[in-house]
């Protein structure tokens, strides 16, 4: 239930990472780079809302697509931290929810992998 927890979260910060959020810097001035970011995103986003899906299920492959998930985020917000998608700087408010983020795709991937020894993988027939 913790790792469902962190991963709705981690919905959470993502959308408050958008322009639905804090994003207040113009779709314009996104670097051709920036579009693999939104890729990543969308993709990291999918992932995380399957493996939420999956944990009501115990199914394993939740917490695998958590640790994917996860990866994928930290590929955007170090790119934006070195200011390789946007032209401009970025704001102060979405440079703080990318510090916390980190936190909570670290604290992800440590009960990913704590869900993924406790769930038994199906038995082969």
């Amino acid at each position: 239930m913790a790792l469902a927890a962190v991963l709705v979260v981690n919905v959470l910060l993502i959308i408050l990472l958008t322009p639905l959020g804090f994003e207040t810097r113009p779709p314009s001035d996104l670097k051709p780079v920036g579009y693999v970011a939104i890729g990543t995103i969308f993709a990291g986003l999918i992932l995380d809302l399957a493996s939420i899906g999956l944990l009501f299920r115990r199914v394993r492959l939740a917490s695998k697509l958590a640790v994917v998930g996860s990866i994928l985020f930290f590929l955007p917000i170090f790119g934006d931290q070195t200011g390789s998608f946007f032209s401009l700087p970025i704001p102060p408010t979405i440079n703080t929810l990318e510090y916390i983020y980190v936190v909570v795709l670290l604290v992800t991937l440590f009960l990913a992998s704590k869900v993924y020894r406790e769930i038994k993988p199906a038995s082969s027939r």
